[in-house]
C-alpha cells in the first residue's frame, strides 16, 4: 500500500507540473518572467486558465498520498519528526491548491486573452490579484523549509543511503530551476514553470528506489 501512496504522489505531482505548463506555459526562454512566472497571466488563454487552476487543486490532493509515503518510510528514525515532515509538507500542497484555485477568479471573460485576442488585464486587477497570489506562494515557504530540513535529517540515517539526503525537496526544485532556466524559448517558458513539481516527483522517485533497503 505504501509503494501505492509513492505512485499516486509521483502521479499528482506530474499533472500539477502540466497544469502549471499549460496554466503559465508561454513560447518563450526559461528566464523570461519573474521566479514564479506571474508575468504570463497577460498572454494565457480564459480557457486555459480555467482547466488548468482546477486541475492542479485536484492535483495537490494527490501530492499528499506521496508525503505519505515519505512519512511512513522515515517512521523507522522518528515516528514524531516523520509525522512532522508529512504535517508540513502538506500544508505547502494546501495553499498551493488555494495558490491554483486563486487563477480561476482571475480568468473571466475580458479579464484574459479570449479566442486569440489579447484583452489586457487592467493593471490595478492584475496587481491586486497578484499580490493575492505572492501571499499564497509565500505562506506555503515554511511547510517546504521545514520538510525540507527533516527529510535531510531523517535521510541522513545510516539505514538510508548517504545520497538520498540530497535529493530533498530544496535540492531537486533548485536543480530544475537552474536547468530550466537557462532553456532558450519556446520550450524554456513552458516547462520554467513547473519546476516546483518535476523537483518534487523525482524526490518521491528517488526515496521509491531505496525502498527495499529499508522497508
Amino acid at each position: 500500500m505504501n509503494r501505492t501512496s509513492a505512485y499516486i504522489g509521483i502521479a499528482g505531482a506530474l499533472g500539477m507540473a502540466a497544469s502549471d505548463i499549460m496554466l503559465l506555459g508561454a513560447p518563450v526562454s526559461g528566464h523570461e518572467y519573474d521566479l514564479s512566472s506571474f508575468g504570463a497571466m497577460a498572454h494565457v488563454a480564459s480557457f486555459r486558465a480555467e482547466i488548468a487552476s482546477t486541475f492542479g487543486l485536484v492535483c495537490a490532493f494527490f501530492i499528499c498520498f506521496g508525503f505519505w509515503f515519505l512519512k511512513r518510510k522515515f517512521e523507522v528514525v522518528n515516528e514524531k519528526l516523520s509525522m512532522v515532515l508529512f504535517i508540513s509538507m502538506c500544508s505547502m500542497m494546501f495553499f498551493a491548491g488555494a495558490f491554483h484555485a486563486g487563477y480561476y477568479f482571475i480568468s473571466f471573460p475580458g479579464m484574459w486573452v479570449s479566442l486569440g485576442e489579447v484583452n489586457p488585464i487592467p493593471v490595478n486587477i492584475l496587481n491586486d490579484f497578484r499580490n493575492h497570489l505572492e501571499v499564497l506562494s509565500y505562506l506555503g515557504v515554511p511547510g517546504f523549509v521545514v520538510g525540507t530540513v527533516l527529510f535531510f535529517k531523517l535521510a541522513s540515517d545510516k539505514r538510508f543511503p548517504a545520497w538520498l539526503k540530497f535529493c530533498n525537496p530544496l535540492v531537486l526544485c533548485g536543480v530544475f530551476l537552474g536547468l530550466l532556466y537557462f532553456l532558450p524559448a519556446p520550450v524554456g517558458g513552458y516547462l520554467r514553470p513547473a519546476f516546483i513539481n518535476l523537483g518534487t516527483a523525482v524526490v518521491f522517485i528517488a526515496s521509491l528506489l531505496v525502498e527495499k533497503e529499508v522497508l
